[in-house]
């Protein structure tokens, strides 16, 4: 099995909902002091940066770089610096980018951070992309409402599918005590939720939340002394898509279904080996996809896969058990990051898994196009 000269010890976290008047720039402080924190360093140990802008700071903001706006307002001076882009795949990506800056000796004590005040700022997610604006195609929510319609056309996929991704991440976040939505879900209620863009209904997309997270990674030797055991990172990937409308198969499969088995095999690890499964939840369709292109069951099978609480608490495959996008928080996906830490510290209370070894993370992001994943240890 692989192993990575850099581990990932420390995590830290705001809560998430709605803030007004805390700035992202504090909620990102905030974040990374607990990290440093947790990791038992001192602010003056961090001598990298990479950070994840979260859409606000990432595109409305405009072109400061946000490790420059962050690194002064938190007073750092660290030797390697970043910002990933790439949407929902930002969080996995910069852990990704940590790991080789420190294993290419450019830094040795890596803050990875998300963090936005998106809820808390009117316009984060209603602006038009490119030319298809002009015809009243907004955002992700009408992108993936496409994916899933063609995944309903070719495979039989019913709304019932759907609605047993969103009950099962509300049934894992009323376990998680920060959870930002933690009332249970049925048939009935989802059912009742209104829709968005057909298929999806606003029970089959994340939640906007303001607040932020943060990872320190650091090199394995760092790590010895520290406050609390390293996890391991074993192997990390990315693959990516970015011809959208132009490739007739843009809708049928992720990246993943590329940078997944890869991943896989740099770790040594089969599918059946995972023992926690984190996939990034925007939308209810996004997990059902991943769950086939990463290997967890067949393609057009993801549908009668999930049926009768599979990937909820105590079923055969538990997926975002801390209630992942859909139900903890919009975290950028660096919550999924920090919650795989938790199961494999055996920190997660009534959520654990038991005798976690190994996680996998994803991160799903822009107009699925970007896809990373990352494969954690004990």
């Amino acid at each position: 099995m692989a192993v990575h000269r850099a581990v990932i010890a420390g995590i830290g976290h705001t809560a998430f909902g709605r803030f007004v008047g805390r700035t992202a720039l504090d909620l990102e402080a905030e974040a990374v002091l607990q990290a440093i924190s947790d990791a038992g360093l001192a602010k003056h140990d961090v001598d990298g940066l990479i950070t994840d802008p979260g859409p606000t700071q990432g595109v409305i903001n405009g072109i400061t770089p946000h490790f420059l706006t962050l690194g002064q307002h938190l007073g750092l001076s660290p030797d390697f610096v970043g910002s990933e882009v790439l949407g929902g795949a930002s969080s996995a990506a910069s852990i990704q980018r940590a790991v080789m800056a420190i294993e290419a000796g450019l830094c040795s004590v890596c803050v990875c951070v998300y963090g936005d005040a998106a809820l808390s700022s009117p316009g984060s997610f209603a602006y038009g992309r490119g030319e298809e604006s002009v015809f009243g195609f907004f955002g992700a929510t009408g992108l993936h409402a496409l994916a899933a319609q063609r995944h309903m056309a070719h495979y039989g996929t019913r709304p019932e599918h759907f609605a047993e991704v969103a009950i099962a991440a509300r049934a894992h976040a009323a376990r998680t005590p920060h959870a930002q939505l933690r009332e249970p879900l049925d048939l009935d209620g989802y059912l009742a939720s209104r829709l968005v863009a057909e298929p999806l209904r606003r029970a089959d997309c994340c939640l906007i939340s303001d607040g932020a997270a943060a990872v320190v990674v650091c090199a394995a030797d760092r790590a010895r002394d520290m406050r609390r055991a390293p996890v391991s990172i074993l192997g990390f990937g990315q693959a990516h898509s970015l011809c959208t409308w132009s490739s007739p198969g843009h809708f049928d499969a992720l990246p993943a279904a590329r940078c997944g088995p890869a991943t896989l095999e740099r770790a040594g690890l089969a599918i059946n080996d995972i023992d926690v499964v984190l996939l990034y939840d925007c939308f209810t369709i996004a997990v059902l996809m991943q769950l086939e292109d990463y290997g967890f069951c067949k393609k057009g099978e993801a549908g009668p896969f999930v049926e009768g609480g599979r990937i909820g608490p105590g079923g055969s495959l538990p997926v975002n058990t801390s209630g992942g996008l859909m139900a903890e928080g919009y975290g950028g996906g660096m919550m999924h990051v920090i919650e795989a830490v938790r199961q494999l510290r055996g920190e997660a209370g009534d959520r654990q898994i038991k005798g976690a070894q190994t996680a996998l993370i994803s991160g799903h992001g822009l107009g699925m196009n970007t896809h990373a994943t990352l494969i954690l240890g004990q």
